[in-house]
């Protein structure tokens, strides 16, 4: 028998992960302007976006977060939406972070917001439309610096974005923390999680997917 409706699956839910070197943009100040001397190698690149933060190497690992040291500090970048994305199911979207703290009281708040386009008709602007459910403080969840952080889900309402978007855009900022979190706090990616539509014909799944407790996990939060 040929299936030709999502509704007779129960399919895992779709993902998108953003790397923090996805987010923010170098830009060269001025080196060398009027010819009267040189700057050190780095010292005049200059992130994007408030704060102006840049890509930093995290602790001695080899590999680059971006660094958010002060609050209010904020990144942004755009893409297109998956094809495969049920705009009538919930979308969710959480931080991924660390830091070099082992203080498990510290706490930093993020913020994500958002904005979609529609291809030929609306402009880029910086993402303002805040999350239907926002996503709450967190503590530093182990004594372990560096240790991969994520926050909870934040939420985009069922029906919010129109089946005329093809592109979004996101935000994230570092919107405060303890005054005793001192280490560096770097983003590492911004994960984003759907319902997907991968049949043709129908009207997507009965239900929104279930978040399995993990990404690989076969234990499931139900939560739909």
């Amino acid at each position: 028998m040929a299936f030709r409706q999502d509704s007779a699956f129960y399919w895992r839910p779709g993902r998108i992960y953003i790397p923090a070197m996805g987010f923010t943009g170098m830009s060269v100040g001025a080196i060398n302007e009027g010819g009267a001397g040189n700057f050190a190698y780095g010292a005049k690149w200059e992130g994007s976006h408030t704060g102006a933060p840049v890509s930093k190497e995290i602790s001695t690992f080899g590999f680059n977060g971006v660094l958010l040291d002060t609050a209010g500090d904020m990144v942004a970048t755009d893409l297109a939406i998956p094809y495969d994305l049920d705009p009538g199911k919930d979308i969710k979207a959480r931080v991924v972070w660390c830091s070099g703290s082992t203080d498990t009281a510290d706490t930093v708040t993020w913020i994500v917001t958002y904005d979609y386009q529609v291809p030929n008709v609306t402009a880029l602007r910086t993402p303002a439309t805040a999350l239907n459910k926002t996503i709450a403080a967190q503590d530093v969840p182990v004594a372990t610096a560096y240790a991969v952080c994520k926050t909870a889900w934040g939420v985009i309402k069922a029906g919010t974005i129109p089946d005329t978007a093809e592109h979004w855009s996101w935000l994230v900022e570092m919107n405060a923390f303890d005054a005793g979190l001192a280490e560096d706090k770097f983003l590492l990616g911004l994960e984003i999680a759907y319902t997907p539509r991968r049949l043709y014909s129908g009207d997507g799944m009965l239900k929104g997917a279930d978040f399995p407790v993990y990404a690989l996990s076969h234990q499931y939060d139900n939560n739909n």
